[in-house]
This record gives C-alpha cells, structure tokens and sequence, in this order.
C-alpha cells in the first residue's frame, strides 16, 4: 500500500534561495524527497517569482510544482478572521493570500519569520531545513 505523500506550500522566499543556490536545499527537489512530498504553489508566489525575475528559473522545477487555485473568497469568514487578526498586522496582504491557501496542504515551508509566526497559529509551518531534516534528507 502506497505511502500519502506529505504535501508541503513553498513560499516564494524558499524558491529564491533555491534558485540562488542555498547548499542547504541542494536536496530539495531530489528524487528522495519527492518520493515523499508533493510540492504546491499559488498564482501569488508565481507572481513574485515572475516579479523577481526569476521566471526563467521557475521552468527548472516547474515539472515538481502542483499549483493551487487561490480559491479564496474575499467575503469567507475564515479569510475575513485573518485580516482581522491581530498577529497578521505585520503581514502583506500577499502573505495572507498565501496562508489562506497553505492551510489546506500539510505544511508551509518559508524563511519568512512573520509568516511562520502566524502559520503556526493556523497550520504546521517550518523552514525548509527543518523539513528537510526531517525526512532525512539535510545537505
């Protein structure tokens, strides 16, 4: 019986270190891991990464990448109650795109120390290398 595979939300911060050669996530993409996760994205984090002209190298991984519908509803009491959230006051209003969407997967991977504040709150959320340890596949 085939293993669920863990289904992991990449910020865009990670993606940028990735594509800016951090040795620490040299394995992120790895046949290992991706036996085991199944990597998501949403139109925001493409968009940044377009933003940061990084577009070219978002083709590198794209074959990796599900990428979510955003599926949220300006009006839904559960987005409403993250705006009005006081621990979400330092956050762009991209950041809460992005966790509004992220609470559906299994874990938000991000370097952004604001957006792992509050995504505990809501949803299991952690840096990629201690996801990356945990699997057991560090650099």
């Amino acid at each position: 019986m085939a293993t669920q595979k863990i289904r992991a939300f990449l910020d865009t911060n990670v993606l940028l270190e990735y594509f800016d050669g951090k040795a620490e996530l040299q394995h992120l993409f790895s046949e290992q891991v991706r036996e085991r996760v199944a990597f998501v994205v949403n139109g925001i984090v493409l968009q940044e990464l377009i933003l940061s002209y990084k577009g070219k190298e978002l083709l590198t991984v794209e074959r990796y990448l599900d990428i979510a519908e955003l599926g949220v509803d300006p009006s839904s009491p559960v987005l409403q109650a993250m705006l009005r959230d006081d621990r979400n006051r330092s956050l762009h209003v991209n950041d809460i795109l992005i966790l509004a969407t992220a609470r559906s997967y299994d874990v938000l991977l991000t370097y952004d120390r604001k957006l792992l504040q509050a995504g505990k709150a809501v949803l299991r959320s952690e840096t990629p290398e201690e996801f990356l340890v945990e699997l057991g596949a560090a650099a």
